[in-house]
């Protein structure tokens, strides 16, 4: 399987940066690793570069509004060796990242930690243990980078909070079968006009959610009173290459416009050579990408008895979205 540094060598060697049998130095490799995680983080803003619709579902809390949305991860176990506290959780922290453990229990004590994590892995991470209360075997609690809050709902994956929220709808559980009743998505402007924003009912028919970080918040009206499940169609994220070692497996077309991508940030970097024909290929290959994951919008013609219209627009071309004013 491909890695980053195969990604960034390829890039390297089409602007003439290193020849076809040569391999990058470690502060070259590590300075393109670091343009490769600035330009995925980039991809994670535009919605023609995600192929990852995630369609969550979470379960809300009676009274509460707004429910945030954000990066936690559950510990499901604990291991202690000379002081040294290995937690078992899905995770995508960096060696040396400040994070809060909070809620793990030891013969009913509530352990709070923080520290920086030590041999992280996807799926767990160390934090050294100052106080004389250690976590046994059998704890479970929540983790999240230190300096945030815990969120209401968590990220798949513990990925970044959504960019957006295109899609909601209710999950009535208490029928069988249970049922989904679409939500609207609103705005801002539409939030800020509603009069009794505290209003509450069983069945929440409307949803603005603004994007705040590290959690995001979902506004619900009216407030809901009882804990239906909620189901969301959230934007994923193209994932970072933590080390040049990662290795990688994404849809097709992708590979390659991440090299070719990586290659056009770094031709001034590197004085390296870019021609019109390797500006063809970058074009073509990032269109290729972006057609599989943009769909055109519905339209709606003004002819006279034609159903559904009405005195607003239903897509914003300059946004990429619905405009739901």
């Amino acid at each position: 399987m491909a890695t980053a540094l195969d990604l960034i060598t390829g890039a390297l060697q089409e602007i003439n940066a290193i020849a076809l049998n040569e391999s990058p130095n470690s502060p070259d490799a590590q300075f393109a690793l670091n343009k490769l995680n600035d330009m995925v983080d980039e991809w994670a803003a535009r919605r023609v570069y995600i192929y990852d619709l995630s369609v969550p579902v979470f379960t809300l809390v009676p009274g509460l509004n707004p429910h945030t949305i954000g990066p936690m991860g559950a510990i499901t176990s604990t291991s202690l060796t000379n002081n040294l506290a290995t937690y078992i959780c899905q995770n995508n922290f960096a060696n040396g990242q400040q994070v809060t453990v909070q809620g793990c229990t030891n013969g009913g004590n509530v352990l709070n930690v923080t520290g920086n994590a030590q041999g992280v892995s996807a799926t767990q991470f160390s934090l050294p243990i100052i106080s004389a209360n250690i976590p046994s075997a059998n704890d479970s609690g929540s983790v999240i980078l230190a300096g945030s809050s815990f969120p209401t709902f968590a990220t798949p994956a513990m990925g970044q909070r959504p960019q957006v929220v295109e899609q909601a709808t209710l999950v009535l559980t208490n029928v069988a079968p249970v049922v989904d009743v679409p939500i609207h998505i609103r705005d801002s402007r539409w939030w800020m006009n509603v009069r009794v924003k505290d209003l509450q009912t069983d069945i929440p028919t409307d949803l603005w959610y603004d994007p705040d970080f590290p959690n995001g918040s979902i506004y619900l009206w009216p407030v809901p009173n009882y804990s239906y499940q909620i189901r969301l169609k959230i934007w994923g994220v193209v994932p970072k290459f933590p080390s040049l070692s990662t290795s990688f497996n994404l849809p097709p077309a992708y590979a390659k416009a991440l090299k070719v991508s990586l290659a056009r940030d770094m031709v001034g970097a590197f004085q390296g050579t870019w021609t019109p024909q390797q500006e063809s290929m970058w074009l073509r290959v990032t269109k290729a990408v972006q057609g599989s994951n943009i769909q055109s919008p519905r339209g709606q013609t003004g002819d006279v008895g034609m159903p559904g219209m009405h005195p607003w627009a239903d897509y914003n071309y300059f946004s990429g979205l619905p405009s739901n004013s």
